[in-house]
């Protein structure tokens, strides 16, 4: 059985996810690729069309699509958990995100928002912890919860 993070390894395993979204927020977006483990070890499912499986290089258009077209983004990581395997770590997590997705073709921007369960695998590496597994699940009714 795994066991909690050491509070250093754990904080590292934070901080690492933190800036993740981070980056997006503040569209850094060529920074994305580089929290994921190298390219030919990297997992993702997401949220969000396409629901097959991501390799890296996939993940990053989508990620940089993603936070390139939304603005005024804001989001809450709730009820973190990190549990540390040595050079492995599983983090999961709740995330709730707001902003306004921009159509830059029509010059209109829509509300979107979600809380979604989300999965991290994170492998420690020579440039300390990377993402090598994603999973994002939307709460099927949240939208109807915030309406």
């Amino acid at each position: 059985m795994g066991q909690h993070a050491p509070d250093q390894e754990r904080e590292e395993v934070e901080r690492i996810i933190r800036a993740f979204y981070e980056a997006g927020k503040n569209k850094d977006l060529t920074a994305l690729a580089d929290f994921h483990s190298s390219s030919d070890s990297f997992t993702k499912f997401d949220e969000n069309p396409p629901y097959t499986r991501q390799n890296s290089d996939e993940a990053f258009v989508y990620e940089q699509a993603a936070f390139a077209n939304i603005t005024d983004y804001t989001y809450a990581i709730d009820d973190l958990r990190i549990d540390n395997f040595r050079d492995a770590a599983v983090a999961t997590f709740y995330l709730t995100y707001r902003g306004i997705f921009v159509n830059d073709y029509s010059f209109e921007g829509s509300p979107v928002s979600g809380r979604v369960r989300v999965t991290m695998v994170l492998v420690k590496t020579s440039r300390g912890w990377r993402i090598a597994h994603e999973h994002l699940s939307r709460y099927p009714d949240w939208s109807l919860q915030t309406q």
